[in-house]
C-alpha cells in the first residue's frame, strides 16, 4: 500500500466519527420480543400443552421443558427442546423437539392436519405448529448431519472404532478393555465432542482419557493436518507448552481422535472466579497464567508450522457482514446499526500493514488453554490456519473481556456504574498484560490487535443475536463500545 492510500485510509476512518459508531449501534442492546420468546421454557410450555392435543386433553403430562439455543439460518431461526412427558398410566418419556421459529409476517405450515391426523407425539413423523409463538415444532430423530455419533458415545461400538486408530498411532501392543464415553459438547447438526476414558489390558497402558470429535463439515480435517503440522515440530515447543497428540482421522466418518492435554482447569474459568472475587492474591495468580499463555502462544507462533489456510483480516470482515445481513433478514434495523463500524474497521485495515503470517490457533480464547500450576495446554485446533499473530491476540483478548465483564453479573444484582467501571478497568490492564507479556518474545502490531480485539468484540455481540443469548447482548455492547472509546482516545 502506498503511502497515499495509507494517509487516504486514516483520512475515511476519522471522518466517520467516534459518535457516529457508538450511536448507531444502539439498536444491538436488545433482543426483540418474539426471538425472546422462543427461548422462555415456560412460554413455549404453555404453547405446547395449548396446541398438543395429548397435552391438552390430558392424556400426557408435560413434566418438563428445556430450550437448547436458537440459531439464524436465513430469515428462520432453528431451535432444539428437550421435554419429559408422564402418561396416564404414570410412565416418564424423554422426546427431542427441533423448531422452525419464524419473525412476524412470515407465514406458518397449515396448523391442523398434522396435529389430528399425523403420528401421536412424540413419534416419528410428528409435527406441529405453535403459532402464538411463530413456531413450527417437530420430533428430531436422529442428527443427519452427524451421522457418527451413535458409533462414538455407544461403549462397544466406541472401543471398536478406537481399537485400529490406536494401533496405527503406535500403540501397538495396547488393548482396550474399557470404554466410557461421555459427551462433552454438543451442538445439534454441527459437531460433538466425546471424552472416552479407557481401561487397557497389560501393564502397558496406553493414552486416555481419548477425545473424539466429529463435525457436519471439513473442520476435522483441518485439524487433524494443523495438529500434525505442529507435531512434526515438536521440539520447537514441548518446553513451553502442552498439546494434545493427535492419533487418527477417519475421513467417511469424520470422527478426528486425539490424546488428552493436561491441566485441572481452564483459564476462563480461573479468570472469572479471580475477576469475580477481586482478592490480590488470585488476581496475581491469574496474571501469572497470562504470563504463561502469553509465552506459550509466541512459541507456537515461531514452531515453523505451515498451514495450507490463511485467515485474512479482510476476509474474516467480509464474514462479519455476512452475518449481519442475515440477521437483517428478519431483524431489518440491525444492517445500519453495524454498517458505521464495518465502515470504519476496513478503513483501519487498510491503513495499518499486517505482521507477517505465523501458524496461528485462530479460535484463541481462555476456555482454550488449560492450567494445572506447572504449564499450559493448548486445545481445540479445529481452524488453524495461518495468519498474522494480531488474530490470536486480538481474540483472546475480546474473550478475556467478556469472561471478565459476565463475572460480575454472575449475582443476577444491578451493578452500581463505580463498579462497572472498575472492572473495566481490570480488564484493561489484563489485556495490556498479555500482550506486553508476548512482546517480551515476539512482534506484534498493538495496532492490529485492536483491529482484531474490536472484530471479535463485534463477532460476539452478533452471536449473541445468533444464538440469542438473552442476557449477553446488553453486556457484550457495554464491553465493545468501552473498547471503541479507549481506541479513540
Amino acid at each position: 500500500m502506498s503511502a497515499m492510500d495509507t494517509e487516504a485510509s486514516r483520512v475515511q476512518s476519522a471522518e466517520l466519527g467516534q459518535d457516529e459508531v457508538l450511536d448507531a449501534l444502539a439498536p444491538f442492546a436488545t433482543l426483540p420480543e418474539w426471538l425472546v420468546a422462543g427461548m422462555q421454557r415456560d412460554r413455549v410450555a404453555e404453547s405446547l400443552v395449548r396446541h398438543v392435543p395429548e397435552l391438552a386433553d390430558g392424556r400426557l403430562t408435560l413434566l418438563r421443558c428445556t430450550a437448547h439455543g436458537l440459531r439464524a439460518q436465513g430469515s428462520d431461526w432453528l431451535t432444539r427442546y428437550d421435554v419429559q412427558v408422564r402418561s396416564a398410566e404414570g410412565g416418564t418419556r424423554e422426546i427431542a423437539l427441533t423448531g422452525t421459529l419464524r419473525a412476524p409476517g412470515r407465514s406458518l405450515p397449515h396448523t391442523t392436519a398434522p396435529a389430528i391426523d399425523g403420528p401421536p407425539f412424540g413419534e416419528p413423523g410428528w409435527h406441529d405448529v405453535l403459532p402464538d409463538l411463530g413456531l413450527e415444532v417437530r420430533v428430531q430423530e436422529h442428527d443427519e448431519a452427524l451421522p457418527a455419533l451413535p458409533m462414538l458415545t455407544e461403549p462397544a461400538s466406541a472401543a471398536h472404532l478406537l481399537q485400529p486408530v490406536l494401533r496405527q498411532a503406535g500403540y501397538d501392543a495396547e488393548t482396550i478393555a474399557s470404554c466410557d464415553p461421555v459427551v462433552a459438547r454438543y451442538k445439534p447438526g454441527s459437531r460433538c465432542t466425546v471424552v472416552a476414558h479407557l481401561g487397557y489390558l497389560g501393564e502397558s497402558p496406553g493414552p486416555t482419557p481419548v477425545v473424539l470429535k466429529t463435525h457436519r463439515d471439513d473442520k476435522g480435517a483441518a485439524a487433524w493436518l494443523a495438529m500434525n503440522a505442529l507435531w512434526d515440530r515438536r521440539e520447537s515447543w514441548e518446553r513451553s507448552v502442552r498439546l494434545a497428540e493427535p492419533l487418527g482421522y477417519l475421513p467417511e466418518e469424520r470422527i478426528l481422535v486425539q490424546g488428552p492435554v493436561p491441566g485441572d482447569v481452564t483459564l476462563k474459568a480461573l479468570a472469572r472466579e479471580a475477576i469475580a472475587g477481586g482478592e490480590a492474591t488470585r488476581l496475581e495468580g491469574l496474571r501469572d497464567e497470562l504470563a504463561r499463555t502469553a509465552s506459550a502462544l509466541a512459541t507456537v507462533h515461531a514452531s515453523g508450522a505451515s498451514y495450507d489456510r490463511t485467515a485474512t483480516f479482510e476476509d474474516e470482515l467480509a464474514g462479519v457482514a455476512e452475518v449481519v445481513d442475515g440477521l437483517s433478514l428478519s431483524v431489518p434495523e440491525l444492517s445500519p446499526a453495524a454498517a458505521p463500524l464495518l465502515r470504519s474497521m476496513a478503513a483501519d485495515a487498510a491503513a495499518e500493514e499486517p505482521d507477517p503470517v505465523v501458524p496461528a490457533h485462530h479460535d484463541f480464547r481462555p476456555d482454550q488453554v488449560l492450567v494445572d500450576g506447572r504449564g499450559v495446554g493448548f486445545i481445540d485446533f479445529d481452524s488453524a490456519c495461518a495468519a498474522e499473530p494480531a488474530l490470536d491476540l486480538g481474540r483472546f483478548c475480546a474473550s478475556l473481556r467478556d469472561v471478565g465483564f459476565s463475572a460480575l453479573g454472575l449475582s443476577g444484582e444491578p451493578l452500581p456504574a463505580e463498579r462497572v467501571e472498575t472492572n473495566l478497568s481490570l480488564l484493561d490492564d489484563l489485556c495490556e498484560h498479555f500482550v506486553a507479556e508476548y512482546q517480551r518474545h515476539a512482534p506484534v502490531s498493538r495496532a492490529r490487535v485492536r483491529l482484531w480485539e474490536t472484530w471479535d468484540l463485534m463477532t460476539m455481540l452478533l452471536h449473541a443475536w445468533t444464538k440469542v443469548r438473552l442476557h449477553r447482548a446488553e453486556p457484550r455492547l457495554t464491553v465493545l463500545m468501552h473498547r471503541l472509546r479507549a481506541v479513540e482516545a
